[in-house]
């Protein structure tokens, strides 16, 4: 049995950072797999073309009597099946940093043999700087309604994944960067690591701490008011961003509001 794991999140979310790090375990992978979306089409189109193909309603038609599920799940079986030989290992880690994986983990946890799940979030003034750092080509109001698409889709797919009980780790930004020690634990709790598993875990978040630079003090969070940005870019953000920022707790002028 091949178990995928898929790490979700937004980009600039530390989802590089965890990926590597569980790299350096039992899990193997692509350092971006983007095969999701593949897996995403076949699905729908296995779905659309049982539903309405041509011949769909045709008695003796291949597809008359499709059985969709059945069908997903030999061709899922068999990426699996690509994947495990590709890295020569039965666990692969997954990291595809847009919303196409998020969207499709409830499929992707009904097909595979054995997936897990675990989402990546940072806070809205951190991530958003850092993508338009990373990514000036792109208007901060962009970066804005990315971040707050990527977690409504995980909220609509966490509540699918519980609903089916599919378990799944939530992780933050703020535990990677501020604790190390108790990130590398949850995480290795969840996946069933061994101790050393566990420490390499942590010791690569501590020696290449997420989005890290040398002048850069990554338990030093920004404040909205301290922000470089117009004041139509400010109003923007909040007006896109705080529905979820407030869902998940977070603050303008400090992390987590108290």
């Amino acid at each position: 049995m091949t178990t995928i794991l898929y790490i979700l999140g937004s980009t600039r979310s530390g989802t590089s950072a965890l990926r590597n790090a569980i790299a350096g375990t039992r899990y193997k992978g692509y350092g971006e797999g983007h095969l999701v979306p593949i897996l995403s089409e076949i699905i729908a189109s296995v779905r659309r073309n049982g539903q309405s193909g041509i011949g769909a309603n045709v008695p003796g038609n291949g597809l008359s009597g499709l059985k969709a599920d059945e069908l997903i799940r030999s061709l899922i079986g068999g990426y699996e099946a690509y994947l495990s030989d590709q890295w020569k290992a039965t666990y692969i880690v997954d990291k595809t940093p847009t919303i196409a994986p998020i969207l499709a983990a409830p499929d992707l946890a009904t097909y595979h043999s054995d997936a897990k799940f675990i989402h990546c979030s940072r806070r809205h003034v951190d991530n958003i700087q850092s993508k338009v750092k990373k990514f000036p080509d792109q208007s901060l109001e962009n970066h804005a309604r990315e971040w707050t698409d990527c977690h409504q889709a995980w909220f609509a797919s966490r509540q699918r994944l519980e609903d089916m009980g599919q378990d799944f780790l939530e992780i933050n930004f703020h535990e990677m960067a501020a604790d190390p020690a108790a990130a590398a634990n949850k995480i290795g709790a969840y996946l069933e690591f061994e101790a050393e598993e566990i420490a390499y875990v942590e010791n690569y978040l501590l020696s290449q701490r997420p989005q890290a630079n040398k002048d850069r003090d990554l338990t030093q969070f920004l404040k909205l008011s301290d922000m470089h940005w117009s004041e139509t870019d400010k109003r923007r953000f909040v007006e896109i961003t705080s529905h979820v920022g407030r869902t998940l707790g977070y603050g303008l002028e400090r992390y987590f509001e108290a």
